[in-house]
């Protein structure tokens, strides 16, 4: 047998003690020199398995040689990394849903699911464009009245860019996320 003395038991890395001796104990009945026969080859064969058997009950068995040969196996497989490789140290997060979030409700958009108009989405470009056009007209023209109504068109437009982004937080925050 190889590999480590979990896998001599077929046990997993975060068996308890009660687990692994279990193992140990239906090994040892199915491995045991008395149980081969009487064939000196087949009975040597079982005495080989049952040291080894034996060897990996004797460190996994007792916790201080455990966790001893569980910090060597975790040194080793940081040995064996190599750049660029997964860390033999990952631990992946939990996939699991959290109940707590929102967006993990499936079909479930935030707020009241409502979409915003389309042209309070785009308006704010066309009226600071034509502020900005008749802004200009005026300058060119020297004509007072065009350059403050072209300036009052432009203020207009630079608040319809930050109320129109609050409007549709305010829409949407609306219907109430819990």
């Amino acid at each position: 047998m190889s590999g480590s003395y979990y896998e001599t038991l077929g046990v997993d890395p975060t068996a308890d003690t009660a687990t692994l001796r279990r193992a140990w104990v239906d090994l040892a009945r199915r491995n045991h020199p008395d149980v081969a026969g009487d064939d000196p080859a087949s009975r040597a064969a079982a005495e080989r398995r049952m040291q080894v058997i034996n060897e990996a009950w004797e460190v996994l068995g007792d916790e201080t040689r455990r966790r001893r040969y569980d910090a060597e196996l975790a040194a080793e497989r940081r040995g064996q990394w190599q750049p660029g490789a997964v860390s033999p140290d990952f631990v992946p997060f939990d996939t699991a849903e959290d109940p707590d979030d929102p967006a993990a409700e499936y079909d479930q958009p935030y707020g009241d699911g409502s979409p915003v108009p389309r042209p309070l989405q785009v308006g704010p470009i066309p009226i600071l464009l034509v502020g900005f056009v008749v802004f200009g007209l005026g300058l060119i023209l020297r004509f007072g009245p065009l350059i403050g109504l072209g300036a009052v068109v432009v203020v207009v437009g630079a608040f319809a860019f930050v109320a129109a982004p609050l409007y549709a937080v305010f829409r949407s925050s609306r219907g109430g996320l819990d």
